[in-house]
């Protein structure tokens, strides 16, 4: 009788620690798409302040050379335009970002 009693627990724990296990894998998988996830989100915005960044210094300079100069050139409608199209990605990203953040 003692050993069908022992046979039996060692069954259940196993099954118990089965259940944990399965339940623990699980979980790692999620966490592991979240952080896929988020190191996508991460190299998507580093890239876009950086060419945010590069832009406002290509501005920067066409805006010296032209207060240097003392007349507007051509290249200081360029790097507006350029300031202007990065503006516009950083903000789309920032609001795809926001609403997935809100439906989650």
């Amino acid at each position: 009788m003692n050993e069908l009693l022992i046979a039996l627990i060692c069954t259940i724990v196993s099954g118990l620690g089965g259940v944990f296990i399965y339940f623990l894998q699980r979980h790692f998988k999620r966490m592991e798409k979240y952080a896929e996830a988020s190191e996508e989100r991460r190299t998507k915005k580093d890239l876009l302040v950086l060419r945010a960044l590069k832009s406002i210094g290509k501005l920067t300079e066409a805006n010296s050379i032209a207060i240097k100069t003392g007349k507007v050139n051509g290249e200081l409608d360029c790097a507006k335009k350029a300031f202007a199209v990065v503006e516009k990605e950083l903000d789309t990203f920032i609001l795809e970002s926001a609403v997935k953040k809100v439906n989650k």
